[in-house]
């Protein structure tokens, strides 16, 4: 294996590492949230709602 494929492979581990650990994950939940509606997370915020409202 020469040079010239360990700085190929080098890089490519490199890339993989930053889009794995800096990839916003958590905004792309948010925006599916927001975007779709899902009827579970409708049902958790209802839930929610109900909990709080026996609360007071």
């Amino acid at each position: 294996m020469n040079i010239f494929y360990r700085i190929l492979i080098s890089i490519g581990l490199l890339i993989l590492h930053y889009i794995g650990f800096f990839l916003p994950i958590t905004e792309f939940f948010l925006i599916y949230i927001i975007i779709f509606n899902p009827k579970w997370f409708r049902d958790f915020l209802n839930n929610m709602a109900k909990d709080g409202q026996a609360e007071s």
